[in-house]
């Protein structure tokens, strides 16, 4: 399910870079995705809600996001792998990512053991930069509770 909307969030982001008016664009998506309907919005808004995000901090920021980019070195890629850091690098290039939301992603993988980072794992981590999962609720906040908590 998750490789499902990390394939959507692709699919969206090219056709909203075509140069086409917003009714072509929205029957092109209607007519070439083989998904649900309800994965569709859900990315869309998604992507949507990301690049307002990314609007706002640009305006708020007085230091504005580094345009370098940072390569790994070959032991960095080794315990990453190939083909996993050619799949982080397929979003940056879509520009799905920015260098900060890559550099986290990178950072988050250290984490992990070589024989542990799978394809699911770096979708997970991309999804978690779309629904911004850090800004989303206060720590302590009573949609945080568990089911097994109790309300004095």
């Amino acid at each position: 399910m998750i490789t499902e909307i990390v394939e959507v969030l692709v699919k969206i982001n090219e056709i909203m870079k075509m140069d086409l008016p917003e009714d072509e664009k929205t029957q092109k998506l209607n007519k070439e995705t083989k998904y649900d309907k309800n994965v569709i919005a859900a990315a869309y808004s998604w992507l949507h809600e990301k690049d307002k995000r990314n609007r706002l901090d640009v305006r708020g920021s007085s230091s504005k996001e580094s345009k370098s980019f940072r390569t790994l070195s070959v032991s960095e890629i080794d315990q990453l792998g190939v083909k996993n850091y050619n799949y982080i690098l397929h979003f940056y290039n879509l520009q799905l990512l920015t260098n900060s939301e890559l550099e986290n992603i990178l950072e988050e993988l250290k984490y992990f053991s070589e024989e542990a980072i799978t394809i699911d794992q770096i979708n997970l981590l991309i999804l978690s930069l779309f629904l911004d999962l850090d800004r989303l609720m206060l720590p302590g906040s009573r949609i945080l509770l568990y089911s097994s908590d109790t309300i004095n």
